[in-house]
Formats: structure tokens, C-alpha cells, sequence
């Protein structure tokens, strides 16, 4: 049930922050960040259908095809308010198929917006004011991977076996907010997906936290493209 109700939290947390930064006027409410807004709450939705009788969450997958650049992008997206309400700026770079039709993804949306969300979530709550996340989408043929990069005070080595245990918060995580679950969620939600994670420093001077996950570009739509264009670096 905690777990359950930690991905609740975290949703309205958004919702509650976006608002805030809209009051604030620290961000325009534009129709595209209402729809973030909305598909945040949505997610809440979703979330409590995915809850059974006994309180826990459940990690079935359900595969669909999706554009999962344009999803990484619309999470992002979602987080400015929060972010602007702790002073950090999020910046993204996703890669693109050379047609259109090559963005169709098979994978599981719920899932992977769950572990973008606690990412997001954990590297914005560590970056000091005036900081910078940045997030990194890259789709291939069988996999997408994307990497959360902050400016916290990074992870050492020691603690990197550490931090994927629930409740474990770290040196650096006694004083900050939180529970020490949502790290604990990315990794069984990526291990239900069949993925890894990996944890590695960053030339923000923070932690860099990797995922990949498998899956395939949707044959129906795309037969003969995997390549990718160059990456365009914009401001979320």
C-alpha cells in the first residue's frame, strides 16, 4: 500500500506544483502544460485501476504502441512546474526516427511514466537552486534508454549498491525530503520490464541515472527505418 500511495503522492505533488508556479506567474498556463497537467492527474487514474484488493501495485505489463520520445517529452514537460517552484531548470535532448511512422514503440506507457516521474522527481529534490536537470531520450530498433543528469552532490561509489533499497536515503538524502521509496520503485518497476539501471557520475557534477529498457519499433508502421537524426538540445 505505501508504494501504492508514494506514486499517488508523487503525481498530485506535480499537479499541486504546476499549479503553484501558474499562481506564482513562474510559468505560463499554456495549453500544452494544462494537458501535462492533465495527463498527470490522469495517471492518478490509472494508478488506482492498476490497484488490487490487497493494496499492493501491480506490476503486470501492458504493451501497447506508443511514441515513447514524445512521452518522455510530455513528462518533462509535466515536471516545469515543480521544478520552477524549486528553482531548477529542465532541459531535454530525444532523438527522432527519420520518418514519422518510425516513432511508434512497442512498450508499456504507464510504466515507463512511473520511472520517469520517481527520476524526475529525485533529481530536481537534489539539485541545488539555479540548477540544472537534463534528461537524454534515446530510442534504437529493440530498446529505449533514456538518463536523468542533475547537479546534486552525486552518489559515491560506496552508496551506489545502496540506493535502490527502499528506504535507504544516503549521505546526501538524510536532510532532503522524501521517503528513500521512489528509487526502490524505478528499480522493480525496470526489472518488471526486463530492464537495467545504471548509476554513473556527470559532467553536471551530480549523479547520472541510466535506463534502459526493451522493446521494438512497431513493425506494422516501420519497416525499414532504426536510425536516428542528430539530437536538439531544448529548454523544457
Amino acid at each position: 500500500m505505501k508504494a501504492a500511495i508514494h506514486e499517488m503522492r508523487n503525481h498530485l505533488s506535480v499537479a499541486m506544483a504546476s499549479i503553484e508556479a501558474f499562481l506564482d506567474r513562474k510559468l505560463e498556463p499554456t495549453d500544452a502544460r494544462l494537458q501535462a497537467m492533465f495527463e498527470t492527474l490522469r495517471e492518478i487514474d490509472l494508478l488506482i485501476d492498476d490497484l488490487p484488493s490487497n493494496g499492493t501495485v501491480d506490476f503486470d505489463t501492458h504493451v501497447v504502441s506508443i511514441d515513447v520520445c514524445r512521452l518522455v517529452a510530455g513528462h518533462v514537460a509535466s515536471m516545469e512546474g515543480f521544478a520552477a517552484e524549486c528553482g531548477v531548470r529542465l532541459t531535454l535532448e530525444a532523438c527522432e526516427g527519420t520518418h514519422p511512422e518510425c516513432a511508434q514503440f512497442l512498450g508499456d506507457p504507464v510504466r515507463i511514466a512511473e520511472i520517469i516521474t520517481n527520476l524526475l522527481l529525485n533529481a530536481i529534490r537534489f539539485t541545488p537552486s539555479n540548477g540544472e536537470v537534463h534528461v537524454d531520450c534515446r530510442r534504437g530498433p529493440m530498446d529505449m534508454r533514456f538518463t536523468v543528469s542533475d547537479e546534486g552532490p552525486g552518489i559515491s561509489l560506496q552508496e551506489r549498491s545502496h540506493i535502490f533499497e527502499r528506504g535507504y536515503r544516503g549521505a546526501s538524502g538524510a536532510s532532503s525530503p522524501g521517503s528513500g521509496i521512489g528509487l526502490s520503485l524505478v528499480k522493480q518497476f525496470v526489472n518488471g520490464l526486463g530492464g537495467s539501471i545504471d548509476v554513473a557520475d556527470t559532467p553536471l557534477g551530480g549523479a547520472a541515472i541510466t535506463v534502459i529498457l526493451p522493446g521494438k519499433l512497431d513493425t506494422n508502421t516501420c519497416r525499414s527505418c532504426a536510425t536516428t537524426r542528430p539530437h536538439d538540445r531544448v529548454s523544457a
